[in-house]
């Protein structure tokens, strides 16, 4: 069985020299290694996907004054990785030999977003008012007393509940979707008040796609 020496690298920015956000199509790729890379890259990740990335031109060409055959992959699964190929003296096959975790140099091309960021607490607040705003028009009962939000995410790969495909009320959720979770409580007769859990999914944009009240 081969063993290839895979080693993840952290990039400090200073230690570069300065250069602009490029597409990865704009890098220079050679399309034969490039698939090579992204075959094997595949190979040690699982089940990893080749997507679009943008990346620092200074750490291409600093990268490339090392390694003139450098490719350039990235890999998008439960944690992006950015692979680096070329010919390994170790073990002698052009191969994955770097794997650099998203960083400020790099970066997966994601959609557009609303702002602030869901992972802001204005964003959160944002998001989590907006869906008891919407299952407010799915749960009609009399007796409201109050509700409340309570899990805010971004849909993302290894997520065991709110992951790409995850359907909730008929839509399936996509990566960098956002889901919510809350309860909206009603007085009853007795001491204890009534509660109806229920879910919302939005877009990116915070344009809603689905509330499944439970």
């Amino acid at each position: 069985m081969h063993h290839s020496l895979i080693i993840i690298r952290i990039v400090l920015l200073t230690s570069l020299a300065p250069g602009q956000m490029i597409l990865n199509d704009a890098i220079g790729n050679d399309p034969a290694k490039e698939s090579l890379c992204a075959l094997r890259a595949k190979h040690a990740l699982g089940s990893f996907n080749a997507v679009p990335f943008e990346i620092d031109s200074g750490y291409i060409a600093r990268m490339r004054s090392l390694n003139p055959d450098a490719t350039f992959v990235a890999m998008d699964g439960i944690t992006p990785q950015l692979i680096e190929c070329y010919l390994s003296p170790a073990t002698g096959r052009y191969e994955p030999v770097f794997f650099s975790p998203e960083q400020s140099f790099w970066h997966l091309i994601k959609p557009k977003q609303f702002e602030p960021a869901i992972n802001t607490p204005v964003g959160t607040s944002m998001a989590g008012n907006a869906c008891l705003k919407a299952a407010a028009t799915q749960i009609n009962r009399p007796n409201f007393d109050h509700s409340v939000y309570s899990t805010v995410v971004e849909v993302e790969l290894g997520r065991p509940k709110y992951h790409p495909r995850a359907v909730i009320a008929g839509k399936s959720a996509e990566r960098y979707d956002v889901a919510v979770e809350g309860m909206y409580f009603y007085r009853s007769s007795g001491p204890d008040l009534e509660a109806i859990k229920f879910t919302c999914l939005f877009s990116p944009m915070l344009e809603l796609k689905a509330v499944r009240p439970k």
